[in-house]
Formats: structure tokens, sequence, C-alpha cells
């Protein structure tokens, strides 16, 4: 494990980007809902100018400047709905066009409502801003320099006479001044680079605590692969030692029964017994091992009434010999969902056989089935020693028995629950555990009609 410690994993331009293609697709097209209300906001603003406060603005120019952000903005949503977001830096460029796209007609419209003495000229800061969320570096910086040169381009130009000053009624002389408008671009610049350089901070630390979270969260995908090749190969090297061995030992106690002595009998039924209980870890270890493979497998049809009462039927010879009452609890119609029938009957068989196993004698086992829609709830719920709020956080973990589990038996591997555990959240499932000590325990199951969907869903939502 300590080989692979010291060799950096690689980190993926998306998380360290803190988003994905497609989150940056819901980013855009929120973008895209901003600009439609911008455009509605500057032709209410040159209504509420020219109707009521007699404000004189160059009308065709502000409509015609509102027309191309909506034309823009309309080849953006087209864009968007036809193309799917699969690669992060097709997405990032088209929102570097896009602020470069906004930027220009930010100009235009303050050049055309008062330039520097438009009081709203600061909402170049909001592109900045925007810009240090989504870039690294320099790319902050260059958003940052294009609002820069693009306001003192217009403020100079509209000083110089190069392009027309449209005059707010509530500006002063003192706007026209050299003076003013030297501090006025100071003041500016000094704003846009200290927040380009603020944002850039921020996130630059904030991507190097996420890379590290990434990086640790690797190296821990890793170690588990790691565990279970080893789970792997340990099964496959011990699985046929253990079977000849065992039909070694069951062998001689067959031919040679008459001829032993009880204690030497004795000895060769515990270890027929242990060999058993090794043939089933090694099971269940096959189990664990497989259950990214499992998932993969061809999906089908289940109806969940039948193979809940199939398996539970196969407990009911153990609970008997116990005095145990083994209730159903299903609806009339069939529950059918579309699930791995190989991992969804691991999950059952486990979860039945353990409330079987730790209940108590003379108690009752209670399985239930709900049908929740667009989900489906299985409970398993027994009477018998219950599991302590100590040992609930590691009950899933594996070759965890708690101390009165082994006292009640010997028998069982310390991996039912894990597998179950793994095999619900393959196939989009979740499950939860309400117990009290020597009262019993109820594990419940919830799982989606459709695994392949909710699989898919959650590989769209990962950011």
């Amino acid at each position: 494990m300590a080989s692979f410690r010291n060799k950096k994993l690689r980190v993926s331009k998306e998380s360290s980007q803190f988003v994905s293609a497609a989150s940056l697709r819901v980013r855009l097209d929120w973008f895209n809902k901003l600009r439609w209300g911008a455009a509605a906001g500057v032709l209410v603003a040159v209504a509420v100018a020219e109707f009521w406060l007699d404000q004189t603005l160059p009308l065709i120019a502000l409509l015609i400047s509102a027309c191309v952000l909506l034309i823009l903005n309309f080849g953006y949503v087209v864009r968007n709905k036809r193309l799917k977001p699969v690669d992060i830096d097709s997405e990032l460029r088209l929102v570097k066009l896009q602020m470069v796209g906004d930027l220009l007609v930010l100009t235009t419209l303050l050049n055309l409502t008062g330039g520097v003495e438009n009081p709203l000229l600061y909402i170049y800061v909001v592109h900045v801003m925007l810009a240090s969320l989504l870039f690294k570096g320099t790319e902050v910086y260059q958003i940052a320099w294009l609002a820069i040169i693009l306001f003192t381009a217009e403020v100079l130009g509209e000083y110089f006479g190069i392009v027309p000053h449209n005059h707010l009624l509530s500006a002063g002389g003192l706007t026209h001044e050299l003076p003013f408008i030297i501090v006025s671009l100071a003041s500016f610049w000094m704003v846009m680079l200290f927040c380009a350089y603020l944002g850039a901070s921020i996130m630059k630390h904030n991507r190097a605590i996420k890379d590290e979270l990434v990086q640790r969260q690797l190296e821990l995908v890793k170690a588990d692969r790691s565990k279970m090749d080893f789970f792997r190969f340990v099964t496959h090297e011990v699985k046929s030692p253990v079977n000849t061995a065992q039909s070694a030992v069951e062998t001689a106690l067959e031919l040679g029964s008459s001829e032993m002595t009880p204690a030497v009998s004795d000895m060769l039924t515990r270890a027929v017994k242990r060999l058993k209980q090794a043939t089933e870890i090694v099971k269940d270890l096959a189990d664990l091992t497989r259950g990214g493979m499992l998932k993969n497998e061809n999906l089908q049809v289940v109806n969940l009434n039948r193979l809940v009462e199939r398996l539970a039927n196969r407990q009911r010879d153990v609970a008997d010999r116990s005095g145990q009452t083994l209730v159903l609890e299903m609806p009339k119609d069939p529950i059918v969902l579309t699930t791995n029938l190989s991992m969804l009957d691991k999950i059952i068989t486990n979860l039945i056989g353990n409330a079987v196993r730790y209940n108590k004698d003379q108690g009752i086992v209670t399985v239930s089935l709900k049908d929740l829609r667009h989900s489906v709830l299985l409970r398993v719920t027994d009477e018998g020693i219950g599991i302590s709020d100590e040992d609930q956080p590691r009950i899933f973990d594996e070759f965890f028995r708690s101390v009165e589990a082994q006292k009640m038996t010997t028998l069982g591997t310390g991996l039912g629950l894990a597998i179950v555990q793994k095999f619900v959240k393959d196939l989009g499932g979740e499950l939860g555990l309400n117990s009290v000590v020597q009262q019993g325990s109820t594990f419940s199951v919830e799982l989606p009609r459709d695994s392949q969907q909710r699989q898919n869903k959650n590989k769209r939502t990962e950011p």
C-alpha cells in the first residue's frame, strides 16, 4: 500500500476546475436567463428615461444594442439545446466568448447612457468575479484587462471626441474635466485589478484544497481496488484447497467412522464444520469482490413478491428449529422492478438469514414490501439480540461481528452485511438500520424501479 502513496495520482481537469462539462452547462443556461432579463431591463430603462424622466437618449441605438444582445443569447440557447456537454474545454471557450460579447455590449450601452457619468459602470465587476469562479490564473486577469481596456477606450474616446457622448441630466460639468476622468479611470482600474486578484487568490486556495481532497480520494479508491484484488486472489487460491480438504475429511468420516474412536470422530466432525465455514467465507469474498462486475451484467425484470417469498421459504426450516415465526407482509399487486437478480438475491438472502440467525427462540421475523411508486421498500425485522449504538457504525465493515453475535453463534463470516451495503449502493439504492439491544433490529432497503436509470442519473450529476 505504501508503494502507491508515494506516486501522485492524476487529478482530472474537471475536478480541478470545480465544475464538470454538465454542471458548467447548467451555469451557462442560468447566464442565458440573466441575459433575457438584462435585455428586458434595458428596454424598461429606456422607456422610463424617455417618457417619465424627460431624458433624451439615442433610442434607436439602444434598441439595436438590446436586439444584438437578444440575438446573441438566442444563439447561445440554441447551441446549448442542440449540443450535449461532453467537453469542458469547449464549454469554457464558449464562456469566454460570451463574456467578450457581454463586455462589448455593456461598453456600448454605457457609451449610449452617459459613459463615465453612468453609476452602473461597475457592472464590469460582475464579469471579473464570474471569471475568477470559472477560470484560473492569467485567464481571470485577461477578462479584467479586457474590461479595463474597453471602458478606458470608451471614456477617452468620448473625451477626445472620437465617439459621441450622451450626457445624463443628473450629471454635472465636473464629469467632463480631465482630473475627474483620470481619477475615475484610476479607481476603475484599481477596483477591477483588485477584484481579479482577490477572486483569483481565493479560488486558487480553494482549488488547492479540492485538488488535495481529490488526490486523497483517488488514493482511497486505489487502496480499495487493491483490497478487492487481494480478496479476489485469496478467494481464487483458497477455494480449491478448502474444498479438497473438506471432501477428504468427509470421505474419511464416511468410510472409517466405524473404526474411529469417539474422540477422533468428534475432532473430524468439528473440522468439517470449520471447513464449511471457511467455504462460506470464500463464497462471501467472491460475492464481495464481484460486485462491480455483477452490476454490469444484463438487468432483468424481477417480480419482487415471488423472489422474497421464495428466498424466505428457504429459511423456514432453520426458523422452525428454534420455534420462530416467519411472516411475510406483501401487497396484493406484484411489485416489479428492473434490476440485477443475482445482487438482489444476495441482499435479501443475507438480511433474512441474519434475522433468523440472531433472533430469539420463539421470536418473529417479519419481511415486508412496500410500493413507493418510483422505488420499492424492503424491510426485514427481527426480535433478536439487536445491535448496540457503539457497534452500529461498524456493523457493515468486512469481517466485523459484535460480541453478542459471537456469543450467540460461531457461525457467520462477518461479510454478509458488507455485501448487502455494497450491492445496495451498486444498484442505486439506500440502506437503513434501526436497532435496540435485546429488542431486535430492522434493516430497510429502498431500491429504484430501474437500477440502470438511477446509475446513469448518478453519473450525469457527478461534479
